[in-house]
């Protein structure tokens, strides 16, 4: 959603945005990205990725047969009680955020609660899609405009997943505009 809004967030060195081949593939190539944003190939350009020469990385090979192993012997949420479930690309997705230092920006609960559980000392953190906004905003690296808001407004249509209510409230202060949906 958020190339959607900040078409450069992959080309512009000043969005500090990274993405692997395996979300690039995901986004265009699954039935689920294309009913929910029939959008995305306008912005397939857009979308750079880390060199492959990171999927060698030594590191990043340990990690991701770490995150294997805990899911395979059911690692279980503690905040559901229910067992992690992590997809391929999330497990390839947390591999290369921990081996390379990285924050990750993702709604996806799950699999923060599973980087805060399994790597609490590795793990660099999540920031919000809507808190990457907020950063972009302060550091006028984008402008809000009607444009731009209507896009968001399609965050709640989609049914994304939540944002922060701190995020949602900084977001207010900095556009004076009111989140969708909130």
């Amino acid at each position: 959603m958020l190339i959607r809004i900040v078409p450069g967030m992959f080309t512009g060195d000043q969005f500090q945005c990274r993405t692997i081949h395996q979300v690039r593939d995901e986004i265009f190539r699954t039935t689920k990205f294309s009913q929910k944003y029939p959008w995305r190939n306008q912005y397939k350009d857009k979308i750079r990725c880390l060199p492959n020469s990171f999927a060698t990385d030594e590191r990043l090979k340990r990690y991701f047969d770490a995150i294997h192993y805990l899911i395979r012997n059911v690692a279980i949420n503690e905040k559901t009680g229910h067992p992690f479930d992590l997809s391929f690309v999330d497990k390839i997705f947390l591999s290369y955020a921990l081996a390379n230092g990285y924050r990750m920006t993702t709604g996806d609960q799950n699999l923060v609660d599973f980087a805060l559980k399994e790597f609490k000392e590795e793990f660099k953190g999540n920031i919000s899609p809507l808190g990457m906004l907020n950063r972009w905003i302060e550091k006028r690296l984008i402008t809000w405009s009607d444009e731009v808001h209507s896009y968001l407004a399609d965050w709640k249509i989609n049914n994304e997943d939540p944002q922060p209510d701190r995020q949602i409230r900084k977001f207010k202060k900095l556009t004076h505009r009111n989140y969708p949906g909130s």
